[in-house]
């Protein structure tokens, strides 16, 4: 996503308005998949150094959840400010200025590590492996590890 800079550099312009979409699918990954073009809104700022970007992208994507691992559609909704220093080569020279990696880092950055279909996922079983929101499964879930006995037989002689 391009745009053009050269009013604000020149000082006809302090700020620049930004509502664009980006088309390409450049957010997908790992457990993740971009369903809808990235709306981009915000604005940039003229500095006495640089630019300023206030921006709020907003798209769909397909996630996996941590607990569940079953896919579901969210809207991804991420807000963020980043300052820009430009070289004086860059503010004699400049007319366009690509966002696109820009923002898509300030994308990643922001995406959750952990992602929940629903806050009451009850996710799968240890055990057997079946979706507990679908199922209640009648497995034990306290099993104990057989090297740490001598621990239990420590609390029975306190008792």
């Amino acid at each position: 996503m391009k745009i053009d800079i050269s009013d604000l550099i020149h000082g006809q312009q302090t700020i620049l308005e930004i509502d664009a979409t980006i088309e390409d699918d450049y957010i997908s990954g790992d457990g993740f998949q971009q369903r809808s073009p990235i709306q981009v809104k915000g604005f940039v700022a003229n500095t006495t150094d640089g630019l300023v970007f206030d921006l709020t992208t907003r798209a769909e994507v397909e996630q996996e959840c941590s607990r569940c691992t079953k896919k579901f559609v969210s809207i991804l909704e991420l807000s963020f400010t980043e300052e820009m220093e430009l070289t004086e080569e860059q503010k004699n020279k400049s007319e366009q200025l690509d966002l696109t990696e820009l923002i898509r880092d300030n994308i990643l950055v922001q995406l959750p590590t952990k992602t929940l279909c629903r806050e009451d996922c009850k996710g799968l079983c240890p055990v057997c492996g079946k979706d507990r929101n679908e199922v209640d499964c009648t497995c034990e879930s306290e099993q104990f590890d057989p090297r740490l006995s001598v621990l239990s037989n420590l609390l029975n002689e306190d008792e």
